[in-house]
């Protein structure tokens, strides 16, 4: 069995869901540790969100889909994806002990079902490489925010939506512009 299909079965009966991982990276993504699969080697727990969004000198694709946190409350599935210019975190909540883990896990289901409808829409969009990066940080501790090819990421547009509000917006703006031009 592929390590794919071992992180496909272990999510699921988790009852999490699985999202698609670009074809690409299937092939090499390895288990790495208990609820820890990537394409690529590891500098720190991806619960570290901050470091993976900041980092600069890292690979250029890679796919991360993991479990990971500390404390009795303080756990995340982690799934990100670097694409180039494609750019997205999603750090979601579940596996606490005080947490509603099946409120949880359907959240996270919604996430990587829109995901799995960015991913694709994302990839193929001319301004892209062109334009800059199409950022994405969908999370239930920090704060989320997403920016278009040519913005920067402006204190302003940090806020607190959830990680569903966030791709469900990045969705509508994939899909509402025939030329994907940046929000004005």
């Amino acid at each position: 069995m592929s390590d794919i299909e071992k992180a496909r079965i272990f999510f699921e009966d988790a009852g999490l869901g699985f999202p698609t991982i670009p074809e690409r990276l299937s092939a090499e993504l390895k288990e790495q540790g208990k609820w820890l699969f990537s394409t690529r080697e590891l500098p720190m727990s991806p619960y570290e969100l901050g470091h993976y969004i900041n980092e600069t000198d890292g690979p250029s694709e890679y796919a991360v889909l993991s479990h990971s946190g500390h404390g009795v409350n303080s756990y995340a599935i982690q799934y990100y994806l670097v694409s180039g210019p494609f750019r997205m975190f999603l750090h979601m909540a579940w596996g606490g002990i005080y947490m509603d883990n099946d409120a949880a896990a359907s959240k996270i289901r919604k996430c990587f079902s829109l995901a799995d409808e960015i991913v694709p829409a994302a990839m193929t969009m001319e301004k892209l490489s062109a334009g800059g990066p199409l950022m994405i940080v969908g999370t239930d501790f920090y704060e989320s925010f997403w920016s278009a090819p040519g913005q920067h990421q402006l204190k302003d547009r940090l806020d607190s939506r959830r990680p569903v509000d966030i791709l469900t917006e990045v969705l509508q703006w994939l899909k509402g512009s025939p030329s994907n031009k940046a929000l004005d």
